[in-house]
Order: structure tokens, then C-alpha cells, then sequence
């Protein structure tokens, strides 16, 4: 029995090492935070579209351009803060400071600094970005809102080849002086430091110079008793030292501000203010198709999505869905359009909607359809979790098309039914 225990020790100590050696070796870490967060949020919140980046393979110091569309949808939920008279900012999200981003434009507005978006209302973006780490990585759209996080759309991957100790930033002061950001101001911040872990180090072994460190109090009332203890615990040099420390803190940062501001004499505040990004002009393309949605049900098991919809277009030529987005992902009507993922992590299903009557919808008519929106991309976006959410409510954008090939788009959203039974959303 010994000799059993013996060796289970063994085993178990074998084994803790190999898992510290794995825990060591470089892997690649293959994250997409979009997923992450609530299907409630995804799907009522920005609706992302026409995503585009490129080029995709570029080197260091290459340009990157993302651009794009997003609507702010007129179902953002009560309980979240919103981006309508609140405060935002248009980003890029990828895994550390792998680029360097040199402007963003909404609607043609350069956003400097914070804005506000309308409900209801689509922006066009672009952001432009200079290849910094090499690498390949996953780049993402977002729009982080002030007490609610980012909102993050979808992404695709772009590779940087080349040597990241080439990377090259150069920016022209007001002044007309022309810096590194990567280094500018540097060694002041380093000089700083150093002076004051200095100061933090001597502060330490003075306190510290005499014996015993732990349990100073109890081993001094041990040895002297209580009353002769608290005099020799906090002597009169004690004190002259402390004051005469917190003086020379005060001199010495206030020395630092003079240095400070004489090396750098033009200095402007990290701006704070709030700008709102303007709005485009209505288009036909959000007026001359109108859809209402009477029912939704969603089937677990079946990852279908039943929507009951009251379409009527109020154009001159015959339209037919062709596309339904919701949480970024692309539910496409293959009778209608094609599409096809570019790569893996695309998020598109080709063969994702079904229409029980999928005759095109005539001009000046009003028809009541029933579609099914049913994939794999439910659950493999994790946009399934929102059965399991309190508040049982979605938001998706409809897009119609005419013969010629122009778009037109629609909002719907609203309550959803779960159903957990596989023959329960039965199809037609």
C-alpha cells in the first residue's frame, strides 16, 4: 500500500510539471469577443453591414482602410444606455496596439472626439490604419458607448508580413516640430519613475533599519513592557524624519512641475467635449419598402426563426427579400442573391432563408408572409442564448431587392416566442 501511494505522489507530480511546461509553450489564441457578448445586445443594438477591408495582406507601415455602414436600431433596449443623447466613439477592436489608426470619418465628420448617433438612422464609416505588429489578425468595427461597453461588429483577417522593428510614426506638432509618439517624452516619464522608487526605496529602509519587521509592536511590549514601548516604537528623530519628508515630497513635485513645464511648453488638455455625427438624407432605399412584423417564434432545436411579416412596397418595381441581418450575421434567400463565405469565420449563411411564398411582392401591394430564418450561424454565433435572456425581444434588418439589383432595407423587431420542442414550429 505504501509502495501505491509512493507512486501516485509521483504521478501527480509528473504530471503538474507537464502541465506547466504546456502552459508554457506559444500558442495561438483563436478569440472572437463579438460572440461574447448578449444576443439582446448584438441584435437590438448596431446593425453592421457592407463590412469592408482592404488590402488584406499588407506589410508594416502599409495602409489599411475599413469602412463601411451601420444602422443604430429603433429597438436599442430600454435598460441599456444608448448612443441617441448619450456619448460614443467609433473604434477599431483588435488584439493589442497591432495598428496604428490615423483617422475616422462618419458621414464625412472626422471624429476627434465623442459623439452621439440617432435611432433609426444609418452611417457610413471609415477608418483608416497603418500596419504596425506582424501577425495575422481578426479586425473588428465597434462603437463603445459610455456605461454600456463596446458593440462590436464583424470581422475579418488581415495579415501584416515584415519586421515590427521597421515600423515607422512620425507626427507634425502644432509648433512645427516633428516627434515620435512612440518615444516622445520617454525619458522624462522614465527619469520620474526612477526618482521616485528611489525616494519609495529609501522611504522603506529607514522604517525598516531596525529589527525585528514583523510584529515590531508585540515583540517591543515583550521586551520593554507597554508604556516604554510606545516611546521607543516612534522615536523624535522618527518624526523630524517624517516631516522632512513630506516637505521634500511636496518641494521635489513641485520641481517636477517646473521641469515639466519648461521642457514642454505647449500642451494642450485630453479633449472631452461632444460632437453629434451628422445624418444622411432619407433615401428611397428606406422608404419604398415598409415590413411589420405580427409574430416571431423561435425553435431551439431547429435554430429556425418563424417571422410572421406584413410587407408592402411602396415603389413601382417588384422586390423580393433577399437578406436578413441580425447580430452582424447574413441570412441570405438563395432564389434571390448570392453569397458565399470568403473565408471561415464569415459570418453568412447562403442558404438561410426560406419563404413560404417567395413570388416577388408587386408594386403598390401588401402582402403577409411567413419566412423562416433557420442555420447553424444561430448557434454558432451564439445568437441562440437570446431564449435564455429576460428580455425575450430581437431586432434584425430586412433587405429587399428589385430585377436591376438595387437595395432597399426595412427594420423589424420585437417579441419573440421560444419554443424548446423540436416539432413545435412546424413548417408549412
Amino acid at each position: 500500500m505504501t509502495q501505491v501511494f509512493r507512486f501516485t505522489r509521483i504521478g501527480v507530480k509528473v504530471f503538474g510539471c507537464l502541465l506547466m511546461l504546456l502552459s508554457l509553450l506559444p500558442v495561438t489564441a483563436w478569440a472572437h469577443g463579438e460572440i461574447a457578448q448578449m444576443s439582446g445586445i448584438r441584435m437590438q443594438t448596431i446593425h453592421w453591414y457592407d463590412l469592408e477591408i482592404s488590402p488584406r495582406k499588407v506589410a508594416v507601415n502599409d495602409i489599411v482602410t475599413v469602412k463601411g455602414k451601420f444602422m443604430v436600431s429603433n429597438h436599442w433596449p430600454a435598460w441599456l444606455a444608448s448612443v441617441d443623447g448619450g456619448w460614443a466613439f467609433l473604434n477599431i477592436g483588435v488584439p493589442g496596439p497591432t495598428f496604428l489608426r490615423l483617422d475616422t470619418r462618419i458621414n464625412g465628420m472626422p471624429q476627434i472626439r465623442s459623439t452621439s448617433f440617432q435611432l433609426g438612422k444609418i452611417y457610413d464609416y471609415e477608418v483608416v490604419l497603418k500596419a504596425r505588429v506582424p501577425g495575422n489578425w481578426h479586425v473588428h468595427p465597434l462603437i463603445n458607448v459610455w456605461n454600456a461597453g463596446p458593440v462590436v461588429g464583424p470581422a475579418k483577417w488581415v495579415e501584416i508580413t515584415g519586421s515590427r522593428a521597421d515600423f515607422k510614426h512620425e507626427v507634425k506638432m502644432l509648433d512645427g516640430e516633428i516627434i515620435n509618439p512612440e518615444t516622445y517624452g520617454l525619458d522624462t516619464q522614465v527619469g520620474m519613475h526612477l526618482f521616485w522608487f528611489a525616494v519609495g526605496v529609501l522611504w522603506i529602509v529607514y522604517w525598516f533599519r531596525k529589527g525585528p519587521v514583523m510584529m515590531r509592536r508585540y515583540v517591543a511590549v515583550q521586551e520593554w513592557g507597554e508604556d516604554e514601548a510606545e516611546s521607543k516604537l516612534i522615536s523624535v528623530q522618527d518624526i523630524v524624519v517624517s516631516i522632512g519628508a513630506v516637505l521634500f515630497v511636496v518641494a521635489a513635485t513641485g520641481a517636477w512641475v517646473i521641469y515639466a513645464n519648461n521642457k514642454y511648453p505647449v500642451t494642450i488638455p485630453i479633449q472631452t467635449g461632444r460632437v453629434d455625427a451628422p445624418t444622411q438624407p432619407v433615401t428611397a432605399a428606406s422608404q419604398l419598402v415598409q415590413a411589420t412584423l405580427e409574430r416571431a417564434v423561435f425553435n431551439l432545436p431547429r435554430r429556425s426563426l418563424k417571422l410572421d411579416i406584413s410587407v408592402t412596397n411602396f415603389g413601382e418595381q417588384p422586390v423580393q427579400i433577399g437578406e436578413y441581418l441580425a447580430g452582424s450575421a447574413r441570412f441570405i434567400n438563395p432564389e434571390v442573391i448570392k453569397a458565399e463565405r470568403e473565408e471561415f469565420y464569415d459570418i453568412v449563411a447562403p442558404n438561410g432563408i426560406r419563404l413560404v411564398d417567395n413570388k416577388p411582392i408587386q408594386a403598390g401591394e401588401t402582402r403577409k408572409l411567413t419566412m423562416y430564418v433557420e442555420d447553424t450561424l444561430w448557434e454558432d454565433q451564439r445568437l441562440t442564448g437570446i431564449v435564455y435572456e429576460a428580455d425575450l425581444r430581437f431586432a434584425g434588418v430586412l433587405f429587399f431587392f428589385d430585377k436591376a439589383g438595387n437595395r432597399y432595407h426595412s427594420e423589424i423587431g420585437g417579441n419573440m416566442i421560444p419554443e424548446f420542442m423540436l416539432g413545435s414550429n412546424e413548417r408549412n
